[in-house]
């Protein structure tokens, strides 16, 4: 039955438009022809097969969604708002899928995606780079997968003004960061330390979620989002993965002998 309801919903572009319609106000037959821009007998056409299948009735004198056409409408319309966030944001998809095989594109719906161009292959390390040197973040979580000077830098920054910091690393990372992780400032800067390698990243600041993507240690698509539902799922990533390190205790301290 559900085959047939969407072959009928999309049989013709004027039938989800009318139904779009009646979902913000009930109309009459003439108010709807002149909203949708058709014929009179069109709109008639259209009203008299949604009625046949039990999504619209008509009160009054006016045409209005039954409780089953408003549930028909909303699904449509999130299935068409998931398959635009698909379409606009296929570079980045198969990567959160890596991350996340549940990832619902619909995540995405108010992001900001920087993805990396031949033109312009550091395109998503710089937006990443001059978002975080913008921030007034009192603490900051992340992942970091690789090596870079450049990301290194931007979180030195962060820990210089003061920044609280939690950082999850993968061993090979924090071997080659250029001072010793037991040495840099621990009131302020709490490091786990990874036995697997990743290929993403998540960073959380008080008010802004980054999701980095990379493709054999290349940065090639920055994800920015300030919605909530987005926080949430990148927390959890990053939960999950602070969870089975190992934090790596300052000087003088000992390495914690398994996750915390």
């Amino acid at each position: 039955m559900g085959y047939d309801w969407g072959t009928q919903l999309f049989a013709s572009s004027h039938r989800l438009a009318l139904l779009r319609e009646l979902r913000s106000n009930p109309a009459d037959t003439k108010t709807l022809t002149d909203t949708l821009s058709i014929s009179r007998v069109t709109v008639q056409r259209h009203l008299n097969h949604c009625s046949n299948h039990g999504w619209v009735q008509k009160v009054n004198g006016q045409y209005e969604l039954t409780p089953v056409g408003e549930r028909v409408c909303t699904a449509t319309m999130t299935y068409l708002d998931r398959l635009t966030v698909l379409e606009e944001n296929s570079d980045v998809i198969d990567s959160l899928a890596t991350i996340d095989d549940s990832f619902d594109p619909l995540l995405l719906s108010e992001a900001t995606v920087s993805v990396a161009k031949p033109t312009d292959p550091h395109e998503p390390i710089y937006h990443y780079r001059n978002a975080m040197a913008d921030t007034t973040s009192e603490t900051v979580r992340g992942i970091l997968p690789i090596f870079s000077e450049l990301l290194i830098e931007v979180h030195r920054d962060l820990l210089d003004a003061g920044v609280e910091s939690e950082l999850v690393a993968p061993r090979p990372v924090l071997e080659a960061a250029p001072i010793p992780i037991s040495e840099l400032p621990s009131p302020i800067f709490t490091v786990y330390m990874l036995e697997e390698t990743l290929e993403f990243s998540v960073t959380l600041t008080d008010d802004r979620t980054f999701v980095g993507t990379y493709d054999t240690g290349t940065f090639v698509a920055c994800i920015e989002s300030t919605e909530p539902a987005f926080r949430e799922w990148a927390t959890e990533i990053y939960e999950r993965y602070r969870r089975h390190a190992t934090r790596v205790e300052p000087a003088g301290g000992d390495e914690s002998d398994g996750p915390t």
